[in-house]
């Protein structure tokens, strides 16, 4: 049951305020009303005091937190170092291995007597010096295993690749505009099915996300439209270049209607061809293929639409097309 209270002073506000800061937020719908009768200089400044020893305890924090930021980037910029280090350390054992190993080499076939001599010292010192630059290496790769575990540090790690796969979607986002206005739809939809994956850790991006997806879905839908008038001007007199430009239609995410159509008049001029024996299967709304009969038995791939990787040419086993019927 919510109980009202009624303050009568600004002192007694700020007498409660320690107390609801204890108990932590309150609920929206059982916040603390209060009915001030008396605003007098007292209240006044008691409530001036209060203001004023929250906002220098909110100073406190914000320094804090600021110390405690400066020491995560210091540990950042150590885990840089230190793995860079490693790194130009393994460089520098690698080439003296390879010292080492040619050294080795010419001592074994060196026709001076001498020379073979000094290359074997060579061979030696070169080998003694790889293993204290891995040695080194070690060290520092497991100081910098030891920063990258520290929490500020990961969650600094994790800011900045957060910020860095941002700015690659916003690359990414402003070549498919790029693309879009050139009419290269084909690249523009790769790049935003990309970003489709991973646009919800960037939530600044989601509003020309949703612009560009828009775009593209009218320049998808225009080009369907222009395809399908192109087809019925040819399907009669030129079939197989009217099925070349359905095919290459996409029709997945189109409008109903416009979509219906299109696979319409693209399976009448697959029946304009005449094929012997061909069968229409239909895998779904929008999506089929036109097959005859192969010499193996098996069925051949004349035409699909709305299916990937069912190229011409290519043969399924009859069991593969259960539901086919014959085109005519």
């Amino acid at each position: 049951m919510t109980q009202q209270v009624v303050l009568t002073s600004l002192r007694e506000l700020a007498g409660v305020r320690d107390l609801f800061a204890e108990a932590g937020p309150v609920p929206r719908a059982r916040a603390l009303v209060p009915v001030i009768r008396d605003s007098g200089p007292e209240e006044i400044e008691a409530l001036a005091q209060a203001a004023r020893q929250a906002l220098g305890e909110l100073g406190a924090l914000l320094a804090g937190d600021g110390e405690r930021r400066r020491e995560a980037e210091q540990g950042l910029s150590r885990l840089r170092a230190v793995r860079g280090e490693a790194a130009r350390l393994r460089r520098v054992a690698a080439e003296l291995n390879e010292a080492s190993r040619r050294a080795g080499a010419l001592a074994r076939s060196a026709f001076e007597p001498a020379a073979a001599k000094r290359a074997e010292g060579v061979a030696a010192t070169a080998g003694r010096l790889v293993n204290r630059a891995e040695a080194h290496a070690a060290t520092l790769e497991r100081e910098a295993a030891a920063l990258a575990e520290r929490g500020d540090v990961a969650r600094l790690l994790a800011e900045e690749q957060a910020q860095e796969e941002e700015a690659r979607m916003r690359d990414e986002l402003a070549l498919a505009g790029e693309h879009l206005d050139g009419g290269r739809t084909g690249e523009a939809r790769r790049l935003l099915s990309s970003v489709e994956e991973k646009i919800s850790s960037a939530p600044d991006l989601e509003l020309t996300f949703a612009t560009l997806r828009r775009r593209e879905q009218q320049v998808k839908t225009r080009a369907a439209e222009a395809a399908l008038r192109e087809a019925r001007r040819l399907h009669r007199r030129e079939p197989a270049r009217a099925i070349e430009l359905l095919e290459a239609a996409e029709l997945e995410g189109l409008p109903e209607e416009l979509a219906r159509h299109l696979y319409g008049c693209w399976l009448t001029a697959c029946r304009r061809l005449e094929l012997l024996a061909a069968i229409h299967y239909r895998a779904g709304f929008g999506r089929g293929a036109v097959l005859i009969p192969a010499a193996d038995g098996r069925w051949e791939v004349v035409s699909a639409l709305g299916l990937r990787r069912w190229e011409r040419g290519r043969r399924f086993a009859p069991r593969a097309l259960r539901g086919a019927r014959p085109l005519a």
